[in-house]
């Protein structure tokens, strides 16, 4: 049971106030607070309506020593309550006391493997305050209206610095040992082949899977999908050297990629066909602008690695110019062909890439005029890629089998 023990002694004197004697112990803050306003302070009030329900208990002991309001106020305040007072009336509120502001220290940290965007871009989510290059100056002016950790990042920088408190600073340093690591790399070998078709031989992939049927372990990779297939085997060598048997087959190039995870790499067989471009005038003298550009067969192809698999995105383009029958007639015209495959694929995978192709049509005459004959033939040019995926070996640097020597291109860092 809630005991209340209440006591008034009223003091008559010619001091600046009455001094008051209550002693409260459990009372409900609604009641204390009417309590108080009613007997002691004796002076209109408002309170707020969040507080009409609260169940905070309120125990204290006042003696006519102390000022009554100061001690009322005070005693509100711990409890982020606070008193307004406007005409005469005192309006009672909570309220959300500011935290106190922590000082702010600056940290640098030079990354042995990943770059400073990388580190930024993952450290941002969990800290509060800044990173800034290494040559800037930061102050609080600069940090005001900041809406995140990276908002002031020299993404080309080599060092990272973060202007922030000890605790963030303590965060950081713990996570940055984890991610400041040696990036995954594949090494992407390939080879790619131009296969000359007639229409009785089909694709020039389905054309490659006979032939491989023999030797090897094929599959398609998709229900319904033949524009790649899966070969079992360990060596992409011994498919090429069964390939180049077959007189259809031409290998245009034979490039070795060795990517970055989540980066690009990419090469091309073709050639740079200069294009007209932009027309300036300057002075009255008119100036024609010439660009290159690539046409040919075009690979692009981006890894994301994981501990048991890698996602691997394929991206082909076949193209050729030919001359502009409408339009500019002196540039000449741009026809490609796109083809973008995503696969999932097992350290040490070979997959057999089709899909872009080229068809010709071709009529030959022999005999007489009168009685001789006239034969068509439809033949089609396939581009197919055959790629292995291995993964680098970080204890020797090196692929975990030999590879062939080759074309090397390196992707894109973080």
């Amino acid at each position: 049971m809630r005991i209340i023990f209440l006591t008034f002694v009223l003091l008559f004197s010619s001091s600046v106030f009455a001094g008051s004697e209550l002693e409260l112990n459990k009372v409900k803050l609604p009641e204390a607070i009417s309590l108080v306003y009613s007997e002691v302070l004796k002076v209109p009030f408002m309170l707020d309506p969040q507080l009409v329900n609260d169940e905070r208990m309120i125990t204290f002991r006042l003696t006519p020593a102390i000022d009554e309001r100061e001690f009322i106020t005070r005693y509100l305040g711990n409890m982020n309550i606070r008193i307004y007072t406007k005409k005469g009336v005192d309006y009672i509120a909570p309220f959300t006391p500011k935290e106190p502001v922590k000082p702010r220290y600056t940290w640098t940290y030079t990354p042995q493997y990943r770059s400073v965007s990388y580190l930024s871009d993952v450290l941002s989510g969990y800290v509060s305050g800044s990173f800034n290059n290494s040559g800037a100056v930061i102050s609080d002016t600069t940090l005001k209206g900041s809406s995140g950790a990276s908002n002031y990042i020299n993404r080309s920088g080599d060092t990272l610095v973060y202007y922030g408190t000890k605790d963030d600073i303590a965060v950081l340093k713990t996570l940055v040992a984890s991610l400041d690591t040696v990036s995954d790399e594949v090494v992407v070998s390939g080879y790619v082949f131009e296969v000359q078709t007639a229409q009785a031989d089909g694709s020039g992939i389905l054309l490659a899977a006979k032939i491989l049927s023999d030797k090897f372990s094929v599959s398609l990779g998709a229900a319904g999908l033949d524009n790649f297939i899966n070969i079992k085997t360990g060596s992409i060598d011994a498919i090429f050297n069964l390939l180049k048997t077959d007189s259809r087959f031409t290998v245009v190039s034979a490039p070795r990629l060795r990517v970055k995870n989540n980066a690009s790499a990419s090469f091309s067989v073709g050639s740079d066909v200069p294009v007209l471009g932009s027309v300036t005038v300057n002075n009255n003298t008119t100036t024609q602008s010439v660009e290159y550009r690539s046409s040919g067969v075009l690979f692009n192809v981006t890894p994301s690695i994981k501990s048991q698999s890698m996602d691997l995105k394929i991206q082909q383009q076949l193209s050729n110019f030919v001359t502009t029958e409408t339009g500019v007639n002196n540039s000449p015209t741009l026809i490609k062909r796109d083809v973008t495959t995503e696969v999932s694929l097992a350290d040490g995978d070979i997959i057999l890439l089709g899909g872009l192709a080229e068809q010709k049509d071709s009529t030959a005459s022999s005999g007489w005029s009168f009685f001789g004959s006239r034969t068509r033939e439809n033949s089609k040019t396939d581009i197919m890629v055959i790629l292995q995926v291995r993964k680098v070996d970080r204890s020797r640097a090196t692929p975990r089998s030999g590879a062939r020597s080759g074309e090397l291109f390196r992707g894109n860092p973080d």
